[in-house]
């Protein structure tokens, strides 16, 4: 104990406390208990009395050292130490220089570059601790974490009888780091090598809330424009063992959070915004479906709840609605469908009536799906599989009639339906997308031309349909698109179902599938570019036409919940936010499937809504809370993540699989700890798979091409030891050089649970309609008047659902570490092993036969090679680059240049024959030039 001398302003020693013991960390007062301490060291706490600062003495001792994981921490008295001496402060020198050995041999988590040697937990550390906020008068509390993962709460009570200390264990996760006890309860943790994470202390235990990303250490990545849209992207190898994983990194869309309310909307089914009139530029509804429950709010400054003014059934689940006219609003649930027409209460342009007009329509079984667009509901049922199409009409002032006008019988279930929000009967050349969707080919006048009314509907067959809604003529199928299911890998054919449904109008128009498997599909129709729609979807075309048939375009796996499509507008050509287990932004107006992701939190519901104040808002539903959001400029980084299960060190994309090949160190399993994986990007499949011999490690890996076979080449060191010494000189260890085929690399379509099918077979043109049996009536109306009355992702590398094996074509042993290989002239190999740099070839290009051409050596390990054309750069670990050439006649290498001065080579890169960039263990990054043999910082 010190204290500032008042004479002279000195720093003046007063006391000292001592007890044998670990080495101390770090000394903290306890907040409103003033002359108390806490003094962490590894292995245990001591509650020091600091009232009389001449006199300390520790009157609490905690302990843990000695405790097995997970057992309760121990609290014991402590008696009263010595003061300091010189013996005493030589002993506690030795114990630091002892303490501090031991800590720096076990914390390996930062040998980034060495071998995956698993944490010792031999001694229980404290590596953060934090303070209660609030806590009571007189009750401080202390969270601190062990490096261990667990967790602690000491309370401390002051009585009558003295400082008590009440230790209980919370949490058992990942050892953080930094630690911060925040209001409410709320506690952030920080791993130091993985996702941070938000939790909070609820009935004396901590619950995760939410995950903070960490990308760091970043340890390899790989660039590529994955499906040719000119949308990079990175798969970085993210992390250490136990924490490491395979980020994909995307170009996100940014947006600005307005308003969150109180968690009180749970088991959310539905949610829709109305307008009042479909010229209205502002929403005017929010209606929000539960399980057993409907409500309606008021789109403003507030959202009030108009329910009752609206006159939508509250007491059910609504599968749908819309404005089917305006001023007339429809609600569609299980039981029938409802016609509204609000009061001037819940609208300024309402029915000046005290309760709302309502028409109800009931069918004889229960309904499924349902859609409502413009002058038309459908309505599916399930048992048995039917299609109903119903229409409105007025019969007097406010009074109003909703009566059926077709039903077809079908032969597979419909699983959801989708009506185009524009009226796709009559437009003229002008219109919004570009040219006119519904002008016939060679028509190039600006006359209306007359397009059937259709609807698009996703079946349990599994297949899209595009069928006929015209109310003059029977049912009929204008298009169709087949989902074949392949039942390879035991996928169930449910996932294959369409859960989502989009007609989408661009530069040629297509649709949209969103499956229940956490897929998205587009569909386009095989017409000729002239021509926008297929024959079939004119009205004066009556024969079935084979350029009816969708084709199936673009497959992307969203997520591994279902999709959902929800449009930002209600124009047949607008953007399009897809749900899954995460949110994405998909471009209409772009080829195939373009998309960024929306950096906000998994939701399972969301509406567009326009207000004055907001005239671009989005209301996502998300943790039981309604969000309002809007979309501003500006993006930013988007990272998916799936764990690998050990330290992924190295990454390349094989662009003709489009899959990922990832090498893996640090693995604890007992066949390798060491091996080489194929991954599909999208969800985290592992397609393939190489196992290293027992003990062995990978150390680089390199896509080659030889002849006309591509091949993986691999380097290894059979030994966990460090592959060079100190001082730079390779050890004597042994190394191998491996090449593993790549033609029999399966690509992420053959594992989906469906394949594609552009040439559909003739059974496949009737779709779900067997045969007509609909008709077109309007006489037989169902007036309801006189009927009775009576609805979220960390991923894991799913290893379960290997498809094949990696398969090896030839290996060479070598005396080192391999720690680097090149492809070299299309037709060579370069392995660096120690201090060895060899040129290998292929024997008539036959990969099996591997043949050694030439070997030059240097005077350091060799940690790094790259080539640009017929230049090779190697890095060695303390000479710097060495610039070398391979005389293919004499089949011998020639060192052409060497660096200025030596550094400690990092990486190097060969912006062409007579430059190279450098990067060295110091941070520094270096430009060389070969004529001038100078090196720029």
């Amino acid at each position: 104990m010190y204290a500032l001398a008042a004479n002279d302003g000195g720093i003046q020693y007063l006391s000292g406390y001592s007890e044998p013991g670990p080495l101390a960390l770090e000394i903290a007062e306890i907040p409103q208990l003033d002359g108390f301490g806490l003094l962490f060291r590894a292995g245990d706490i001591l509650i020091v009395d600091l009232r009389d600062p001449k006199d300390i003495c520790c009157t609490i001792r905690i302990s843990m050292t000695g405790s097995l994981v997970g057992e309760q921490i121990s609290v014991e008295d402590s008696c009263r130490g010595l003061d300091v001496d010189d013996d005493v402060a030589a002993c506690a020198l030795l114990e630091l220089r002892d303490s501090g050995n031991n800590i720096m041999m076990d914390d390996s988590c930062m040998a980034i570059d060495g071998a995956d040697n698993p944490r010792s937990m031999k001694s229980r550390v404290i590596c953060s601790w934090s303070w209660e906020p609030d806590a009571m008068r007189g009750q401080p509390r202390l969270i601190f974490c062990l490096d261990d993962g667990e967790f602690h709460i000491l309370e401390f009570n002051w009585d009558t009888e003295g400082l008590k200390v009440l230790p209980e264990r919370v949490h058992r996760g990942l050892p953080c780091k930094p630690l911060l006890w925040m209001d409410r309860g709320m506690i952030a943790g920080f791993v130091e090598m993985g996702d941070g994470m938000i939790l909070h202390l609820e009935h004396g235990r901590l619950v995760h809330r939410s995950t903070v990303q960490n990308v760091g250490p970043i340890l390899d990545l790989a660039i590529a424009d994955y499906h040719g849209e000119k949308q990079d992207q990175l798969f970085s190898c993210c992390g250490m063992c136990p924490e490491g994983s395979l980020r994909v990194i995307r170009n996100g869309v940014n947006v600005e959070k307005l308003l969150r309310t109180e968690p009180i909307y749970q088991g959310v089914t539905g949610l829709w915004t109305l307008r009042m009139k479909r010229t209205d530029t502002y929403h005017s509804f929010l209606v929000l479906a539960f399980v057993e429950e409907t409500r309606i709010l008021s789109v403003g400054l507030s959202f009030n709840d108009i329910s009752d003014a609206v006159g939508f059934q509250p007491e059910v689940c609504t599968l749908a609605c819309g404005l089917i006219a305006d001023g007339l609003l429809v609600q569609i649930h299980s039981k029938g469908v409802k016609l509204c027409l609000p009061t001037s209460h819940a609208h300024p342009e309402g029915a000046a009536l005290t309760s709302p007009v309502c028409v109800d329509w009931y069918p004889d079984v229960t309904i499924s799906v349902g859609a409502v667009g413009h002058d038309v509901v459908a309505v599916a049922t399930s048992n048995p599989c039917c299609l109903y199409i119903l229409r409105v009409r007025p019969l007097s002032s406010l009074q109003y009639e909703l009566y059926e006008t077709q039903h077809v019988q079908l032969q597979y279930e419909v699983s959801c339906i989708s009506i185009p929000e524009e009226d796709s009967r009559l437009r003229t050349s002008c219109s919004a997308f570009g040219g006119d969707f519904r002008k016939r080919e060679g028509n190039n006048s600006a006359a209306e031309v007359d397009v059937r009314m259709f609807a698009v509907i996703g079946t349990h067959k599994p297949s899209v349909e595009v069928i006929s809604l015209e109310p003059d003529e029977a049912f009929r199928l204008l298009s169709i698109g087949s989902i074949s299911v392949n039942n390879a890998l035991g996928a169930p054919v449910s996932g294959c179902i369409p859960e989502n449904v989009r007609f989408v109008a661009s530069e040629r128009f297509y649709i949209l599938a969103g499956l229940r498997n956490g897929m998205l599909l587009r569909f386009e129709s095989g017409t000729s570019k002239d021509q926008y729609l297929p024959g079939s979807f004119y009205k004066e075309s009556f024969a079935p036409s084979l350029s009816a048939l969708l084709q199936l375009v673009a497959i992307r796996h969203i997520g591994i919940t279902p999709v959902g499509l929800v449009p930002l507008h209600d124009s047949a050509n607008s953007d399009i936010i897809v749900l899954s287990d995460r949110s994405w932004l998909l471009y209409a107006s772009r080829h195939s499937l373009a998309y960024s992701s929306i950096s906000f939190l998994p939701a399972s519901h969301v509406t567009p809504v326009s207000s004055v104040d907001c005239p671009s808002g989005l209301l996502f539903v998300a943790e039981n809370c309604l969000h309002l959001v809007e979309m501003v400029h500006g993006k930013r980084l988007n990272a998916q993540k799936f764990s690998v299960g050990g330290t992924p060190r190295k990454v390349l994309y094989h662009s003709d699989s489009r899959t990922l090949l990832v090498m893996r160190t640090g693995l604890t399993g007992a066949s390798c700890s060491s091996d080489i994986v194929q991954i599909d990007p999208n969800n985290g499949i592992l397609l393939s798979r190489f196992k290293c011999e027992l003990g062995e490690t990978a150390k680089c890996i390199q896509i080659a091409k030889i002849g006309s076979e591509q091949v993986l080449i691999v380097g290894t060191s059979k030994s966990t030891d460090r592959p060079m010494m100190p001082n730079g000189e390779a050890e004597s260890i042994k190394g191998r050089l491996i090449v593993l085929s790549l033609d029999t690399l399966g690509s992420p379509h053959e594992c989906s649970s469906f394949i594609p099918t552009s040439n559909l077979s003739s059974s496949s043109h009737t779709g779900s309609f067997p045969e007509i049996v609909g008709y077109a009536n309007e006489d037989f109306s169902s007036n309801s008047m006189c009927s009775s009355p009576d609805d979220i992702c960390y991923n894991q590398i799913q290893f379960e659902q290997i498809a094949g094996h990696l398969r090896s074509l030839t290996h060479v042993t070598f005396t080192g570490a391999v720690l680097a290989v090149y492809p070299y002239l299309d037709r060579y190999v370069l392995a660096a092993a120690g201090n060895t740099l060899s040129v290998f070839g292929f024997v008539n290009e036959n990969p099996h036969r591997m043949k050694k051409y030439a070997v030059s050596r240097t005077r350091f390990t060799i940690t790094c090679l790259k080539t640009y054309g017929s230049q090779i750069a190697a890095g060695d670990c303390r000479d710097g680059v060495l610039f070398c050439s391979y005389h293919e006649n004499l089949r011998k290498l020639e060192l052409i240049y060497a660096d200025p001065a030596q550094r400690l080579v990092g990486d190097v890169v060969l912006l062409d024959c007579e430059t190279a960039v450098v990067s060295d263990r110091r941070g520094s990054i270096s430009v060389l030039s070969c004529p001038g043999l100078e090196g720029t910082l």
